[in-house]
């Protein structure tokens, strides 16, 4: 996979720093919560968040969505096709 930018591994939501453009969140922590993805999108109007998870629930599904996440995928689909999802991703 090669794409131009650069990747940092974040130990918490809260390390985040303004030159982050796009996150991928592991909504399976406790520390992912809608309300949390909802304070990052205040605060940071313009980074993209991509989640994912390792079992979908649709109604959490859609909080994370209604939160501020623009896509949940499955850990596994994210791990397996990391190049067409942040790919597809660049693209919007």
């Amino acid at each position: 996979m090669h794409l131009d930018r650069s990747i940092k591994f974040l130990d918490s939501l809260s390390t985040l720093a303004d030159e982050n453009s796009l996150v991928l969140i592991d909504l399976d922590t406790y520390e992912a919560t809608p309300d949390a993805i909802q304070a990052l999108k205040l605060k940071y109007p313009d980074l993209r968040l991509i989640g994912f998870m390792t079992q979908i629930h649709k109604k959490l599904r859609d909080d994370y969505r209604k939160s501020g996440c623009e896509m949940v995928y499955l850990k596994s689909a994210l791990l397996n096709n990391p190049d067409s999802i942040l790919l597809e991703d660049d693209r919007k």
